[in-house]
């Protein structure tokens, strides 16, 4: 039996990669979940549940006791943090023949400052929106105004953040701000954006102004080895802002290719997503690279390809398909029973 460990299973779709990983073909698998939360109802879906610290040292103490108590021999981390701080740690774990499923440390260093990701995506000639950054309120007022001489609105965003917080669609002469679904995302005219939100960019610096982007968005999951690309699936989300909602899978072939410059460019191992939008309707950017694997990831599962089942494959070293879905598929996800 092999004993899994995943991290941060408070997300909507947890559950059903808790299941998924549970009813593996390949090997029985006991599955461990944690999460800084408690989990009333998620925890249901995994063999055993720990409660853990955001504080680093804390979480590291806490993660070697459930690991030896549990026998895990697999780690998938399940967010940005918690990766950085298990790679970083990495040899403590290896010692003991423990896999992290997770890149370098010097590549999440990178997926995790939008600022880096950006300069690198460039230098290897991976398309990426026309972007600037700004150290202080100064830098910031003048960059906002060079993007202006070319459109009416303009993207700010912090360089290091996640979930969508902090970013700011600012217009020249909007009225009324709105925010997006799950409001994280504000659109705001710039009399108001410097009256009301400049003030809390102090804290941010250095951010990222950019130019505004088209949708629809996609998600595109990548299961890779030794910088080479096994499963790349692209999913347009149903609601641009809330990737938890459902997606359409729908093959894109210069998203594919992206993808797959990405994974060879990082030499990446393991399974990961990166966000695209679009200049225009036929050419794709990166918006962004989760230096983990997507929480909305095992839609492609219900698709008919099972991402979480391959990640067991590729860790016991077994020879994956090389497959694509060739069709358009809307998966929608929806809440389960589960008798206890």
């Amino acid at each position: 039996m092999l004993k899994v460990l995943l991290t941060s299973i408070g997300g909507e779709l947890s559950p059903l990669i808790g299941k998924s990983l549970k009813e593996s073909k390949k090997i029985k698998i006991k599955i461990i979940g944690t999460d800084a939360k408690y989990q009333n109802i998620n925890k249901n879906f995994f063999d055993g549940f720990y409660k853990v610290s955001k504080t680093e040292n804390k979480f590291l103490k806490q993660i070697s006791y459930i690991v030896k108590k549990n026998k895990i021999k697999l780690i998938i981390p399940g967010s940005d943090e918690e990766a950085l701080i298990l790679c970083k740690n990495r040899s403590k774990f290896e010692k003991g023949r423990i896999k992290i499923t997770s890149t370098s440390l010097k590549n999440l260093k990178i997926f995790s400052n939008k600022e880096l990701t950006y300069k690198t995506l460039e230098k290897n000639k991976i398309p990426v929106g026309k972007w600037m950054v700004a150290q202080n309120f100064k830098e910031l007022k003048e960059k906002i105004k060079i993007f202006f001489k070319k459109s009416n609105s303009v993207v700010v965003k912090p360089c290091i953040s996640r979930g969508g917080r902090n970013v700011f669609t600012i217009s020249k002469n909007l009225t009324k701000e709105k925010k997006n679904e799950n409001h994280r995302e504000i659109t705001v005219g710039y009399k108001s954006f410097k009256k009301k939100y400049l003030k809390s960019f102090k804290k941010n610096f250095p951010v990222i102004v950019m130019e505004r982007l088209k949708g629809p968005i996609f998600d595109f999951d990548m299961l890779c080895k030794n910088g080479k690309l096994i499963n790349g699936i692209s999913r347009r989300r149903i609601i641009q802002s809330m990737p938890n909602e459902g997606h359409i899978i729908q093959p894109n072939t210069k998203i594919y290719n992206i993808g797959k410059k990405i994974v060879k460019t990082f030499n990446l191992s393991w399974l990961y997503d990166c966000d695209f939008m679009f200049k225009n309707k036929n050419t794709p950017v990166v918006i962004e690279i989760n230096p983990r694997m997507s929480g909305s990831a095992i839609i492609s599962s219900y698709a008919g390809l099972n991402l979480f089942e391959n990640l067991i494959s590729l860790y016991l070293g077994k020879k994956l398909a090389n497959r694509k879905i060739t069709r358009k598929i809307k998966i929608i996800p929806f809440k389960q029973f589960k008798k206890i």
